[in-house]
């Protein structure tokens, strides 16, 4: 590629006169850096050694610019930055090694960071001129890469080419409830890529239009184009969360795989996300007791359990959950699973928290866990859960079925199951007599 083939700097003299003085003595003194780098590097043996400090001090100039300047401020100075940016990487690309991946990740951030400005910066604000300018820029520059295989400025030029980063007829169609078809949608996203995706659906959330974001995640984490389909998944169930409680809202929910739900619950939960994992779980154990699901109900009981004490470590507090809960449930089964987390929590909590004389002397911790028990309401409304079971277990009986276990094909909630039922509710009775 020649040197010729690369659009000259665009001529921003025409740009709004009440910029300010400062900015345009910075862009000066970062084109004059630009040039100076691209001038080392031909002077330079085309290596990875030279392509990667040249990237290096590429991403340093830009960043000593653009890095104290907001999208808000600064958003057509910043727009012609980027523009001066491209044009100067495209020009200085034939002296740049592809062996270097330094090459390829500064093109997608300049993509990314070029598109994130233009998401940022109402379309009202930038002049027509300067909109035109910029989308001759990214085609010149977009024209010469693609001599060297790269196509990392494809979607930005689609964009500007548009006249605006909300003007693809597609994306228009999807987000306002019109008509599209699946081929349309995954075309669409597939020429965007993931990255231009993600930033779509965050800039979508931070404006407040959550349930425009549900509609861009949901597309994507059912494109089969896409490859990090589960990291859509898990955002477009987050958002949903947000949406809460939205009947609509509540329905999405209730359609998904219980074992999915568990991931990205305890995916929330790992990045420090406990309140949405504990909305998620609450919301999707509810419908799972409505709709009497056993599909892995045990294991959603106990993760739910053990947010809810993350979220409020009282004891009485999961104990009211749980009757709350119980008191919806409709089979034997999950409340049996209710039971075994109050049985199991409050074990826990005696053992760890009495006094170690209690411990040491066995009748005199069973007179004061006896009286304790006759004077806590919840503990006499545990009683009523545990014979609410043994009625629907009697009805069961007197019906003569022959289900026996739930239906779920995880080996462990099957275990589980076989475990409280041959141990928690035939020691339940005793171990709550005295609340009676």
């Amino acid at each position: 590629m020649a040197d010729s083939d690369v659009e000259p700097e665009p001529d921003w003299s025409n740009r709004p006169s009440n910029t300010a003085e400062d900015t345009l003595v910075a862009m000066e003194c970062l084109l004059t850096t630009l040039r100076a780098l691209e001038a080392t590097l031909r002077q330079q043996d085309i290596s990875e050694i030279s392509s990667t400090e040249y990237c290096d001090n590429f991403c340093q100039a830009l960043m000593d610019y653009a890095g104290s300047r907001n999208s808000v401020e600064h958003g057509l100075p910043l727009l012609e930055v980027y523009c001066l940016a491209i044009n100067c990487f495209a020009a200085a690309r034939p002296h740049l090694t592809a062996d270097s991946d330094t090459v390829a990740l500064v093109l997608k951030r300049l993509a990314l960071s070029c598109f994130e400005l233009l998401l940022s910066v109402p379309e009202n604000e930038i002049p027509y001129e300067a909109w035109v300018q910029f989308h001759r820029s990214v085609q010149v520059a977009h024209d010469a890469l693609l001599e060297y295989g790269s196509i990392d400025l494809q979607a930005l030029l689609q964009i500007t080419g548009e006249g605006g980063a909300w003007s693809n007829p597609v994306l228009s169609a999807l987000l306002t409830g019109h008509p599209t078809t699946a081929e349309e949608v995954d075309a669409y996203i597939s020429l965007e890529g993931e990255g231009f995706m993600e930033m779509r659906v965050k800039h979508l959330e931070k404006v407040g239009e959550v349930a425009k974001a549900v509609v861009l995640a949901k597309a994507c984490a059912e494109c089969h184009l896409v490859s990090n389909q589960t990291t859509f998944r898990q955002t477009y169930v987050s958002l949903l969360c947000q949406l809460l409680p939205g009947e609509e809202a509540i329905m999405e929910i209730s359609r998904l795989d219980c074992k999915d739900v568990l991931d990205i619950t305890c995916n929330l939960e790992t990045e420090g996300e406990d309140n949405t994992a504990f909305i998620l779980c609450t919301t999707f154990l509810t419908q799972q007791l409505q709709q009497q699901s056993l599909y892995c109900s045990w294991e959603l009981t106990l993760l739910w359990s053990k947010l809810q004490r993350r979220i409020d470590p009282s004891l009485e507090s999961l104990l009211e959950r749980c009757l709350q809960l119980g008191a919806i449930a409709k089979t034997v089964y999950h409340l049996l699973f209710l039971v075994r987390v109050i049985r199991t929590e409050a074990a826990w909590t005696w053992v760890t928290k009495c006094p170690a004389s209690w411990k040491n002397s066995g009748e005199k911790m069973e007179q004061r866990r006896s009286s304790k028990r006759q004077q806590s309401p919840l503990l006499i409304k545990v009683k009523r859960l545990e014979l609410k079971v043994t009625a629907m277990k009697r009805t069961l009986m007197k019906h003569g079925s022959h289900r026996t276990s739930p239906s779920c094909s995880s080996p462990h909630c099957s275990q589980h199951i076989l475990q409280t039922k041959g141990s928690v509710h035939a020691n339940s009775s005793s171990h709550w007599e005295s609340a009676a």
